[in-house]
């Protein structure tokens, strides 16, 4: 089996797993009212996007992430002009994206703890970074949601 082949196939199972991670997870979350066969349906074309993004990204010399082409796929997929807009979104509307957030720090978490001796060896710079990263991120979102709110009179 070739390299590059063997690669894809390994990516896909990530995926699918992760996939499998999020329909569990939105499962549990519904109690059991989500519609598993739309939902099933969801992931794959959520997982197909992730793929195709990944292979978009290895094959061109441009450094735009995986994540910007799987975005790009996903609003052609679903702009009003597409023939399979309907269906993409009916399909996709079952997956909450906090589901996937919460497999995706689930892994972010356990890939750092396999790594923590070369966190330890950043020191203090680490928890400065965390900190500049944290306020940025709070006072920038307390001035979006300034500047919205202002915007429609509310405040």
């Amino acid at each position: 089996m070739s390299a590059k082949l063997e690669n894809t196939l390994n990516q896909l199972k990530v995926l699918i797993l992760c996939g499998l991670a999020v329909l569990i997870t939105q499962a549990v979350n519904l109690h059991g009212e989500l519609e598993i066969g739309k939902a099933t349906l969801g992931m794959i074309i959520i997982v197909l996007v992730s793929v195709v993004a990944v292979k978009i990204k290895e094959a061109l010399p441009l450094q735009i992430p995986a994540f910007a082409w799987a975005s790009l796929i996903s609003l052609i997929l679903t702009t009003p002009w597409s023939p399979v807009q309907g269906v993409v979104l009916d399909l996709t509307k079952q997956i909450s994206a906090g589901q996937i957030g919460t497999v995706i720090l689930a892994l972010a978490g356990i890939s750092i703890g396999c790594k923590l001796n070369d966190i330890k060896k950043l020191s203090w710079k680490i928890i400065l970074t965390a900190l500049i990263v944290f306020i940025g991120t709070f006072f920038g979102s307390a001035l979006v949601a300034e500047a919205i709110l202002k915007v429609q009179g509310i405040i």
